[in-house]
């Protein structure tokens, strides 16, 4: 397979960031996931780039290697291929054109596409699948299929795939591809366009238990916790930063809980909370008081807006997160702690 890095191409695209991308097309061949290291790290390509994937497929363990790189790097992916418009380069701009090209990605070069942890898919693009095996069915060959079969299993579940989408892969011979529509995609989770569905689950730590929802999006990596230490319940929000620490833990005074979907209910956390910047996240921290607890529990989703200050347009953190699919484990969790049993659902 063959990688190009298309970095800014003019002071401002540098100033303003994004303007860069990945462009990955070619069969995949084995050794290609030790290539592609190689090239991210002699390339400096930071994360949040997009790389856009044309290939027919090729070898399956190197492309589940790959994948695999794609997510710790913290990449996107796309179908098709996006590049410097030549046609445009005479006209000065601050801007350099680009043009976009749909593309295929078929096969093994479907397992590398669900690396990216946002991943979109071009109305004009195709995305091919079918059964994964070894050409010569000899009882050796046999074997080995069945460890790769249990390999791609594991990697698909590893990616926040459900099993359907094999399942997909199994209805459809070596010898001929699936075209899959996108609605089937978007219900699969393989396309997410911009941002992941929110996933619930229940998580214990350092003598604490909290129930934490986990999204992906344009905004960042953010994940909220609605937890208990006795005897409090309290809220912890884990932002992506991207650049903005001191905004979020020190120039922009106002934290507040946003309460429903439609963010209506505030409540003013900034007297109350602690922020504090980790790695690439920032922690903000607040005790709840139980009724907080309870009406977080009975909302169709929260998170956690820090602003300059109550009027503000715009603001950083967290949009709310919907509780959809997890209202009864958020319900049971804070039922279950509640001091109060009076005030509790």
């Amino acid at each position: 397979m063959n990688f190009e890095y298309t970095p800014p191409q003019t002071p401002m695209e540098i100033a303003f960031g994004g303007h860069r991308c990945v462009n990955a097309f070619g069969p995949i061949n084995p050794n290609d996931d030790e290539r592609l290291l190689e090239f991210l790290r002699s390339s400096d390509v930071p994360p949040r780039t997009d790389v856009y994937i044309n290939s027919g497929g090729g070898h399956v363990e190197a492309a589940m290697s790959m994948g695999r790189i794609l997510r710790d790097s913290w990449l996107s992916t796309h179908v098709g291929q996006y590049l410097l418009d030549d046609t445009a380069q005479l006209v000065e701009s601050p801007v350099k054109q680009r043009r976009f090209i749909d593309g295929s990605c078929m096969s093994a070069a479907t397992l590398f596409y669900l690396g990216g942890r946002l991943r979109f898919l071009s109305p004009g693009s195709q995305f091919g699948v079918h059964q994964f095996s070894f050409r010569n069915p000899v009882p050796a060959i046999v074997g080995r299929s069945q460890i790769l079969s249990s390999k791609i299993a594991r990697y698909i579940s590893d990616m926040g795939i459900p099993p359907e989408f094999l399942e997909l892969s199994a209805l459809t011979e070596s010898t001929s591809v699936d075209l899959v529509d996108h609605e089937n995609l978007r219900k699969l989770s393989v396309v997410t366009d911009g941002e992941t569905s929110v996933e619930w689950s229940v998580q214990s730590r350092g003598n604490t238990l909290y129930v934490r929802g986990e999204r992906d999006s344009f905004y960042g990596h953010h994940k909220v916790c609605l937890g208990f230490a006795a005897p409090n319940f309290y809220l912890h929000t884990i932002i992506e930063s991207q650049g903005r620490q001191e905004q979020l833990v020190s120039a922009f005074p106002l934290v507040e809980l946003s309460i429903g979907m439609t963010g209506d209910r505030a409540i003013d956390l900034s007297d109350r909370c602690i922020r504090v910047a980790e790695g690439i996240y920032t922690n903000v921290i607040s005790t709840l008081t139980t009724s907080e607890a309870i009406e977080l529990a009975e909302s169709d989703g929260f998170g956690l807006r820090i602003r300059a200050a109550s009027d503000a347009p715009l603001f950083l953190g967290i949009a709310p997160m919907a509780t959809k699919g997890a209202e009864d484990l958020i319900r049971s969790f804070v039922n279950c702690l509640s001091n109060d049993r009076a005030t509790t659902f």
